[in-house]
């Protein structure tokens, strides 16, 4: 996979030394109004050396022209990124006084055309390479994507009801809905600002970092976690660094690593920390419905955790929202289902299977909501599929990694086959007793209601069937029927060992896998144990 530029930030003591911060090709620096964060932004692109650093500014213009001037790749990718069409001026200094205006924090940018002049000689380009190859070797050459073919194709994933066009130097759109075409110059807000950002990221160069300070402007709740997924997603090699005092966009940020900057003295020395993997955004849970066009899905699970970050990459095109337990996941389905006059969204559940039965199973999936095909979601990224493209990618032999991390969970299953018999069983008797008959009247009616649940049970036959089955699956069961009926949260970081990872190292590998060219296989293993909605 392709691997993002170092990111450095000031020692939070003033002297001005920096220090490297790890990241999986993103990084969100959060904080209050006017506790330093553009300036921190500014400060990245004064002193990173040897990278490009692209910043795109809050204070933006988004008046478009009626034309893009036409201009050589070279000119107006210089213009863009540093103020002046002649390479020879191609410096941090001469950015800071001209591009900046000698006001890097708050300067208005009004560079709009300039992105779609260096979109259009990127075409340009690639239609006069393609071309002269053609000539030179007589044969059909296959045409690779130019960043408006990115452009385009990102547009119609997160605004369908728009379609966009960028030809002979103009912009255009068409309301899909009502036929109406009209130029760029008319789009809404959101839409001006959803073609600048995809303008201005597809246009960095390969390598480069990028900062985008307050990427939420403008942009709807429910399109701006997929822009940036998918501009992550195009310019993979690049790092995005986000500036934001929005913690509900900081949260949509899954698998990054997050800074909180709590003050800045006026002159050098910020007050900052690292956000540790184990916490999360002090943010209340906002639903926005207005305006979604997407298919809603309540997870368990908290935003910028693991179970967010594992569901929102298997259901891409959905809007995945965790709701803490599953009971909170049952109830919001629920609710949403039953004031379905009020909006036009399809809405689901997915729950862990933990210990439920197959009736309880049926009777939520009668309700919408689902269980995934293993015992909790950590058991996901241990299925033999999974195992063996993880295998594979670190080099290992898939089918000795499977065998294993099988004998490995036998081993540990072995241990508590009597406790994981009971806890199933206490679960079945506790599905039983929720047939109690609660509209029953009178002392009589409800001694005859629990009386008639009780007898439907037969604690000796259930407990003698989990029994059996845990010591089947100890000693002869596969993988995949292990993680469907064991709960244990040890069997993640126990598989560490067979990679030669720490504690939480196979879990990091296979996140960052989702961010990566190798996404698409490591979903199709994650799919096996998920229902398709």
């Amino acid at each position: 996979m392709p691997s993002s530029p170092s990111l450095y930030l000031p020692v939070p003591d003033g002297t001005g030394n920096k220090v490297e911060i790890k990241h999986n090709g993103s990084v969100v620096i959060v904080g209050a109004n006017g506790s330093g964060k553009s300036r921190l932004g500014a400060w990245i692109e004064k002193n990173t050396e040897n990278v490009i650093v692209h910043r795109i500014s809050a204070q933006r213009a988004l008046d478009l022209p009626e034309y893009a001037v036409v201009k050589s790749l070279e000119q107006s990718l210089n213009d863009l990124l540093w103020g002046n069409e002649d390479s020879k001026y191609a410096s941090n200094q001469y950015k800071w006084n001209h591009r900046w205006q000698g006001k890097p924090e708050t300067f208005l940018q009004n560079d709009y055309g300039k992105v779609l002049s260096n979109l259009f000689a990127r075409s340009s380009e690639r239609d006069r390479k393609h071309v002269e190859e053609t000539r030179l070797k007589q044969v059909y050459i296959p045409i690779v994507n130019s960043p408006i073919d990115v452009l385009v194709s990102l547009w119609e994933e997160i605004l369908p009801h728009r379609k966009i066009s960028l030809e002979d130097g103009k912009v255009s759109v068409k309301d899909v809905t009502h036929g109406t075409e009209y130029h760029g110059k008319e789009m809404s807000d959101g839409e001006k600002v959803s073609l600048y950002l995809m303008g201005q990221c597809l246009c960095a160069p390969s390598g480069s970092i990028l900062v985008i300070d307050e990427p939420e402007i403008h942009l709807h709740t429910s399109i701006m976690q997929s822009l940036w997924n998918k501009l992550e997603e195009a310019k993979p090699d690049c790092l995005f660094v986000y500036i934001t005092h929005d913690l509900n966009f900081a949260s949509t940020r899954v698998s990054t690593t997050s800074i909180w900057v709590k003050e800045f003295d006026g002159a050098n020395k910020w007050l900052w920390k690292q956000v540790p993997e184990v916490d999360e955004f002090p943010e209340s849970l906002l639903l926005e419905l207005l305006g979604n066009r997407r298919t809603i899905i309540f997870v368990e699970g908290e935003k910028g955790g693991k179970d967010h970050a594992i569901y929102q990459s298997i259901y891409r095109s959905y809007n995945v929202v965790p709701r803490s337990g599953c009971q909170s996941v049952i109830e919001s389905v629920r609710a949403l289902r039953l004031n379905s006059s009020f909006h036009h969204i399809n809405v689901f559940g997915l729950i862990d299977r933990d210990y439920r039965t197959d009736d309880e199973i049926k009777a939520l999936s009668n309700a919408h909501v689902y269980c995934i095909d293993v015992a909790e979601i950590e058991n996901i990224l241990l299925n033999e599929e999974t195992l063996r493209l993880i295998g594979a990618n670190q080099r290992l032999d898939p089918d000795e990694v499977v065998t294993r991390a099988t004998q490995m969970a036998k081993d540990l299953l072995q241990k508590e086959i009597e406790r994981q018999a009971s806890l199933r069983t206490y679960r079945a008797i506790e599905n039983n007793l929720r047939k109690i008959d609660a509209k029953s009247v009178g002392l009589e009616a409800i001694k005859a209601s629990v009386s008639n649940a009780l007898s439907a049970l037969n604690t000796d036959v259930i407990y003698a069937d989990n029994l059996a089955l845990y010591n089947r699956l100890a000693t002869s069961g596969t993988l995949n029927e292990i993680l469907k009926y064991y709960n244990n949260k040890g069997l993640v970081p126990n598989v560490c060992s067979i990679f030669e990872l720490g504690r939480n190292g196979y879990e990091k590998l296979v996140l960052r896998m989702l961010n990566s060219s190798d996404r698409d296989q490591i979903i199709s293993g994650l799919r096996q144990d998920v229902p398709s909605i």
